[in-house]
């Protein structure tokens, strides 16, 4: 399966209709009554998948925000760039903003772990703004190395915590871990080894993957002969991980599959079942959020669902809203809570050091369903997740586990 495969008409549809904001000028001249949120995706690239069906989310938040009054009768504007998942991209699409608009610049959403790392040491006095981004990086989540950056759900460490938790409780008594050969795969494998020998679960496999392209027979062979009770699969958005998956069904392995975050779209594991068939049921993983179909007392999910019933008319987005997308939803209400509360003290909007202090603010806080409780933001994370099960049968995946703080 590639990337091109998934990316169908419909979807490029999904995103004409939901990221008008990339067809305007790269960099746009901002009125003195508009707060701009800059942001750079991988529209191109390996994980031009994300970043295509992130950019929709963009375009509804500005448009809910803004309906709503934006931030203290001032509205936002989310200006968007192509980074093509190279980071040195991303930081230069940031000091252009910045170079153009100055402090009407109030915030950025960044691409990866990747530019969160590089862009840290520019943080400085007036090239300083509040960033969350697509990345759950564990060294992120530190106030002390990193004050201006933020993620709205657990670490990649946590995630596997989560997961290794639900192993233990499940009776699994044996693990392997395979990852992409890059930072992102990387990031939660030591605190993985760790807490596995914790819980008494040995890990017989560490295995690395190119990120596109990967070696799928070879790496089911060795994950055969390691034959673990379940596999743990980190660092993958699309392609790499049903392939394993796919492989190791056609191996006649019974160990059981698991994923972090990037690796639990329900558009990827329904476009694999609809051309594979059934194998990836029973795959499980952890979510930070609840999916966009899961609206009981949620009333911001039920409100991107009706707005995306316009603005995404005819395309798979009418009625599904991408766990990407949800990562960023949460971000950015988050970070408008900060935001508001910056406002209201008459505090400079732009002085990142103003939004973090209002960012440690928000403790236990009802942000309308995107999570299964309430939440706050510690250590520069919302330390939440629960485990989720995916039925080739419904297409849906659903909840195996209660909500876990980490």
């Amino acid at each position: 399966m590639t990337q091109s495969n998934i990316t169908r008409r419909g979807m490029l549809g999904a995103v004409a209709a939901g990221a008008s904001v990339l067809a305007m000028p790269t960099v746009l001249r901002a009125q003195s009554s508009e707060y701009i949120i800059g942001a750079s995706l991988p529209l191109t690239g390996p994980f031009a998948t994300a970043g295509k069906l992130i950019a929709p989310a963009f375009s509804l938040y500005q448009a809910m925000i803004n309906a709503e009054g934006g931030i203290n009768g001032v509205n936002i504007k989310i200006v968007t760039e192509d980074s093509g998942y190279v980071a040195t991209n991303a930081l230069a699409n940031y000091q252009r903003l910045l170079a153009s608009e100055g402090k009407n610049v109030v915030a950025y959403y960044g691409d990866s772990t990747g530019f969160m790392k590089l862009v840290g040491p520019e943080l400085k006095g007036d090239q300083a703004r509040m960033m969350t981004s697509t990345s759950f990086a564990t060294e992120l989540a530190n106030p002390e190395t990193h004050p201006y950056q933020f993620m709205s759900g657990p670490t990649y460490a946590d995630q596997f915590d989560i997961l290794l938790q639900d192993i233990a409780a499940k009776g699994g008594k044996s693990v392997a871990f395979i990852h992409s050969n890059n930072e992102f795969g990387t990031d939660p494998l030591e605190h993985g080894k760790k807490r596995a020998a914790e819980l008494g679960i040995d890990v017989v496999l560490v295995e690395a993957t190119k990120t596109q392209g990967a070696d799928i027979p070879t790496h089911v062979t060795k994950l055969a002969q390691a034959n673990p009770d379940y596999c743990i699969l980190q660092g993958y958005v699309t392609g790499v991980w049903p392939q394993l998956i796919g492989g190791a069904r056609q191996f006649g392995l019974a160990t059981k599959f698991m994923g972090t975050f990037w690796g639990m779209e329900k558009l990827i594991a329904d476009r694999v079942t609809a051309e594979a068939g059934p194998f990836l049921d029973g795959y499980q993983g952890v979510m930070p959020y609840r999916y966009s179909y899961d609206q009981e007392d949620a009333p911001r999910l039920q409100q991107i669902a009706e707005m995306s019933k316009t603005m995404f008319a005819g395309t798979p987005l009418e009625n599904y809203m991408p766990t990407w997308g949800l990562q960023a939803f949460a971000s950015l209400e988050l970070l408008t809570i900060a935001l508001k509360r910056n406002a209201d003290a008459g505090l400079e909007m732009s002085n990142a050091d103003n939004i973090a202090a209002a960012l440690a603010t928000v403790k236990d806080v009802n942000l309308g369903g995107y999570y299964g409780k309430n939440v706050s933001i510690e250590n520069n994370k919302v330390g939440i997740g629960r485990v989720y099960q995916y039925s080739a049968e419904s297409r849906l995946f659903t909840p195996t586990s209660d909500w876990l703080t980490v």
